[in-house]
């Protein structure tokens, strides 16, 4: 009888046993099946940021690298401007390394921080719309939506002209990006290009302003003349529309030369335009009307390189006084009505 007893004990421990087991499946299984669902979690948020990383590598950083270097432009022609009318002389920057004004440094302060000089002066057109600024931007939005964080470094900023109608902009950056899931560290060269048209010329402006004390507005617009293709007609409303044009081998500046008053050839990237005699602020010069002549040429009489163009001066619409050195006369075909002048 003992012998049995035992039996059935031993019957229920087992039974024990396997309802420990069962437990201890049901307690486990529901946590395994939690752990894949959290993993895929955690695979989305990974690519999400990696996402958005990319995006700001090749998206965001360049298109407002282009935004805030279109108005850094902007800001500094203003400057100009202001700075002629104030002081009563003219004001260009200096294209020299180590000045006070270098354009370059001029331009990577203007872009990061909105001020200019060493004493620093804040330009209002860059008032929150600095590189920075938007940078902070992107920042402030990737948090609240997503809950990133973005931290940037900027070393070096750079502008150059690479052809007659556009400027590069470059930065040399790095920038951490982190979340609940991953962290990113990254360096990069964000690079932009930007179009000179629309500018308004600051040679123009300061030129004017200080030969005549009226200003003299110009907006940069491409000719669509070929270099072929010039005649009387063409000059006429050339010079009507104030539109540039470039020559292959240009004896003219660029337009980042144009903020330095530097009129020495840019072979590359040299752009010009003919000064309209009927503007306010032209006084009428015995000099060539090639814009970058214009306001640098010393009048003289006789002058053996000085041709007038019977059909432009003459006959309408009438450009009085306009005059054009040999090398454009050549340039714009205009030779076969040229003529030497000499004032009376």
């Amino acid at each position: 009888m003992a012998i049995k007893q035992f039996g059935k004990k031993g019957i229920f421990l087992t039974f024990i046993s396997i309802a420990i087991i069962a437990a201890a499946i049901l307690i486990f299984t529901p946590s395994d099946v939690n752990l894949k669902k959290d993993l895929s979690v955690v695979k989305t948020r990974v690519s999400n940021v990696n996402e958005y990383v990319l995006d700001l590598e090749n998206v965001y950083l360049e298109r407002t690298l282009q935004a805030t270097g279109r108005r850094t432009i902007i800001a500094l022609i203003k400057y100009m401007e202001a700075e002629t009318i104030m002081t009563g002389t003219e004001v260009f920057f200096s294209d020299g390394v180590g000045d006070s004004l270098y354009f370059k440094d001029v331009f990577s302060q203007v872009l990061l921080d909105g001020t200019i000089g060493d004493t620093p002066q804040t330009l209002s057109e860059m008032t929150g719309n600095t590189y920075n600024d938007r940078l902070g931007e992107i920042t402030t939005t990737a948090k609240n939506a997503f809950n990133i964080d973005t931290v940037y470094g900027i070393s070096e900023i750079r502008v150059s002209q690479t052809g007659p109608w556009f400027v590069e902009v470059e930065a040399d950056l790095s920038f951490n990006v982190s979340s609940e899931t991953a962290t990113w560290n990254k360096t990069a060269t964000i690079k932009t290009e930007i179009s000179v048209e629309n500018f308004e010329d600051p040679y123009y402006i300061v030129k004017s302003l200080q030969d005549s004390g009226v200003k003299y507005i110009n907006k940069i617009t491409k000719s669509d003349t070929k270099f072929d293709e010039w005649d009387v007609d063409k000059v006429k409303d050339f010079i009507t529309d104030g539109n540039y044009t470039h020559f292959e081998n240009s004896n003219a500046p660029n337009f980042l030369m144009r903020f330095t008053n530097d009129i020495s050839a840019s072979p590359c990237c040299g752009i010009e335009s003919l000064v309209n005699p009927n503007n306010p602020a032209i006084t009428g010069k015995d000099v060539s009307y090639v814009d970058y002549k214009y306001w640098s040429a010393t009048p003289t009489c006789p002058n053996p390189n000085l041709y007038t163009v019977n059909d432009i001066t003459g006959s309408f619409p009438l450009f009085p006084n306009f005059k054009l050195d040999f090398d454009h006369v050549v340039l714009y075909n205009l030779l076969s009505d040229a003529s030497l002048h000499c004032p009376p």
